[in-house]
């Protein structure tokens, strides 16, 4: 397939991007804004990128009202600024203030949550309602950073009004019901923000803005709806000062699952509310495309529709740094994909200084992963063709070792190969990529367990040990065997009965994904937990949609539920504090536990003098991000 669109130039205020691939901005690691921490780690994650598409729009600085930006943030913005110029991409600074948003209280530094009224943020705590002088302040704050974007050498700058942030609040009902000039006219504050931008950065820089395609609230509901929010989106780009249009959808929240889809949404869901707002605002900018658009294919299809100028091709870029010279060289199918996990949002969502991605380990540690080369080959055994041992194999087959790799199995992928048989089927794509990959580079995986005669027979230089876990069952709770317990990594794969209890004791995502799909087959389910809600562990845009993807498929889901007796048929549930909740009759149940790693080759490893190291689940069940970053970091080890 051929590109034509996708690999055009497009101008924009003067600055001619090189193609119509836009990395859309995303909070990846907050050592950038730490004066004690180095800013190379985020430098180089964005420029690793800056080689592959024609616009990146950079993490934004959450900062606060009458703060003066530092020079050290000044110059650490000029350093990114030049690492993306010197690899041909264009780069402008989002602008953004989070306004009734999350909690204040774990920075004891921070001042109130500011809002155009008394709200309160999802997370429960009220806001201060701003005054005209303080609504003045912020709107100098939004400059103060639109002027350090000038200072550093930014191509532009992007206001933010979509997510359910300051600006969309002031948009919003709800959150803006002020009888003054804030109030009367909604826009006022963006069109502000605008303004201050355009007269910091000049008539020679790209001012962007934005906004939600549909924040998927009535009127009735405190909400925008999307006829108005047509109406003010119109209003605001006819300060002629807007030059390029981002888009996203929903309000933040709860609809932050629909902003960043998962693997469950398929291509490029979004689109269509481009097309419809683009129509209803009479849209004559140039419009960025987000949300899923994670090929090439998918990309020049939805710019060859029309629907927008520009895509944003984040995630797929944050998985694969060379996503578009790939595809490019005409090496599109060694792309690394996007699998729709969402490790990255994930992260920011829980609070974690940085982001990363569910198989490209590398991401914010490219030098410190960076493959290199060995100076000696060696011959290298992998045992198990799970993430970690698959993930080991190409690197150690990348550094150019003579790479050998085994699995009993008939499939490789390990205990993430039963994905495929739930709504994250998707994610199989990592497996398939490496599998792909190790082909590329010569390495057949041979369908065979190792023992110690095939130890010897070998005789390799080093053994990387991924042989990965063994279902435990028992770890769920005592007793769990003699119950007929079923590991859930199986239950996909055996005949079950038409009444089964699925007992997750992880917190993850496989006990939901499991549950879901033991029901869409025709499964009476009842899906329970110990812990205090469903998926503790399994990132907040995944819990987001349990509304519809568990409670709406299952018969019943238990939480703070825990098994204090159990016989074959039956089961007795209570709370942690021994109040019962109920006795279920069930005819299978299959329990979410932590496996045991499978090391029953160590012993043979150490009789026969072999150089081994272990990787991936062998050294601790965990989750697949982690298994693959453990076979990447033993991979260079070798």
């Amino acid at each position: 397939m051929s590109y034509p669109v996708l690999f055009s130039t497009l101008n924009i205020r003067g600055h001619e991007l090189r193609n119509r691939a836009v990395i859309t901005s995303h909070t990846a690691s907050q050592s950038f804004f730490n004066p004690a921490l180095p800013a190379a780690t985020y430098i180089e994650y964005i420029r690793r990128r800056a080689g592959s598409v024609g616009l990146i729009i950079t993490q934004p600085q959450l900062w606060q009202p009458g703060i003066v930006q530092p020079q050290w943030l000044i110059d650490r913005h000029g350093e990114l600024a030049e690492a993306v110029h010197a690899e041909g991409a264009k780069i402008m600074l989002q602008i953004v203030h989070l306004g009734v948003y999350g909690r204040s209280d774990p920075d004891l530094h921070a001042p109130p949550l500011y809002g155009f009224g008394v709200n309160q943020s999802v997370a429960g705590e009220a806001s201060h309602e701003m005054d005209d002088a303080e609504i003045t302040m912020m709107i100098e704050g939004y400059r103060s950073v639109a002027r350090l974007a000038a200072e550093a050498g930014f191509d532009g700058v992007e206001a933010h009004g979509g997510h359910g942030y300051l600006i969309q609040q002031s948009l919003t009902p709800e959150f803006n019901s002020r009888t003054d000039r804030w109030g009367t006219d909604p826009t006022l504050f963006a069109r502000r923000i605008i303004q201050a931008a355009r007269e910091e950065v000049g008539p020679n820089r790209i001012v962007g803005y934005r906004t939600t395609t549909d924040d998927l609230r009535s009127p009735e509901d405190g909400g925008i709806g999307f006829e108005r929010g047509a109406q003010l989106l119109k209003k605001i780009l006819a300060t002629g000062e807007v030059d390029v249009l981002n888009t996203t959808i929903g309000y933040g929240g709860p609809s932050y699952s629909r902003s960043i889809p998962d693997y469950r949404h398929g291509d490029a869901p979004n689109i269509p509310p481009v097309e419809r707002l683009r129509e209803a605002a009479d849209v004559k900018i140039p419009i960025i495309g987000t949300g899923s658009i994670l090929t090439a294919d998918v990309a020049e299809s939805v710019l060859a529709s029309g629907a927008c100028e520009l895509v944003a091709m984040t995630r797929a870029h944050i998985a694969d740094p060379e996503h578009m010279l790939k595809v490019a060289g005409g090496h599109g199918h060694r792309v690394r994909p996007c699998v729709g996990a969402n490790d990255c949002v994930n992260r920011v969502q829980s609070g974690f200084p940085e982001i990363t991605c569910f198989h490209n380990p590398e991401v914010l540690r490219e030098q410190e992963l960076a493959v290199l080369p060995t100076v000696e080959q060696r011959k290298v055994l992998v045992i198990g063709a799970g993430p970690a041992g698959l993930k080991a194999a190409e690197i150690a087959a990348r550094r150019g070792h003579d790479v050998h790799l085994y699995d009993g199995a008939g499939r490789p992928g390990g205990r993430l190969r039963h994905s495929a048989d739930t709504a994250g089927s998707a994610l199989v794509g990592s497996i398939d990529y490496l599998f792909a990959e190790l082909a590329e580079l010569g390495v057949k995986l041979v369908s065979q367990n190792v023992g110690e005669g095939e130890l010897q027979e070998i005789a390799p230089d080093e053994v990387i040990l991924a042989s990965g876990t063994r279902p435990n069952v028992e770890r769920a709770f005592a007793g769990a065997q003699a119950a007929g317990a079923i590991d859930s990594s199986e239950a996909l794969d055996v005949h079950l009965g038409h009444r089964v209890f699925v007992y997750d004791t992880l917190g993850a995502n496989e006990g939901p994904l499991v549950a879901e799909a033991l029901a869409k087959r025709g499964h009476q389910v009842t899906y329970g937990t110990p812990e205090e809600t469903v998926g503790p562990q399994s990132g907040y845009l995944h819990r987001a949609q349990y509304v519809q993807t568990l409670y709406g498929v299952v018969s019943r889901v238990i939480v703070r539920g825990r098994i204090g007796f159990i016989e074959v048929g039956t089961a007795l549930v209570a709370t942690p504090e021994g109040a019962d909740i109920d006795t279920l009759q069930y005819d299978s149940l299959v329990v979410v536990a932590a496996p045991q790693p499978d090391l029953v080759l160590v012993p043979v490893l150490k009789r026969l003098g072999i150089a081994y190291r272990v990787a991936g689940d062998a050294v601790a069940p965990r989750l697949a991000a982690q298994a693959f970053k453990g076979g990447h970091e033993a991979g260079l080890a070798v």
